[in-house]
């Protein structure tokens, strides 16, 4: 059982290379010199027959980016109330809100908004122009 580990684990057949392999268990007394160097070879062997990752190393994978659900008009109107109540800054005191911060005043449509969006979404998000009267 041993011989065969060693084998695929590629510890060589001879007695030198054998001997070199269980030198680094030495140290341990009996049986856990022996449990010692076979976890070693279980963990050689998985090491060798492990299946490569097929996904590229590079970061070239894309995500394929999410369609979201269209604003509805209530949405639209909470956005443009908020962002002019609170100013240029808007989008980070939403953002900050969202998170459980002050100001504590994103309660309804807009807390809505962050569980169906994400504050990722509200980076990007611009306002629409507001119609002209």
């Amino acid at each position: 059982m041993i011989g065969d580990l060693e084998r695929r684990a590629g510890i060589g057949a001879s007695p030198a290379e054998r001997t070199a392999f269980w030198l680094q268990f030495h140290h341990l007394e009996g049986k856990a010199c022996l449990n010692a160097g076979v976890a070693e070879l279980r963990r050689l062997i998985a090491q060798k027959e492990a299946r490569p990752d097929p996904r590229p190393k590079t970061r070239a994978v894309r995500r394929i980016r999410e369609t979201l659900p269209p604003l509805t008009p209530e949405q639209e109107v909470a956005l443009q109330a908020y962002a002019a109540r609170h100013g240029r800054r808007w989008k980070s005191i939403l953002n900050n809100a969202w998170m459980g911060g002050p100001p504590y005043d994103d309660g309804g449509l807009l807390r809505g908004l962050r569980n169906s969006h994400g504050p990722t979404w509200l980076q990007s998000y611009r306002l629409s122009k507001p119609a002209q009267r």
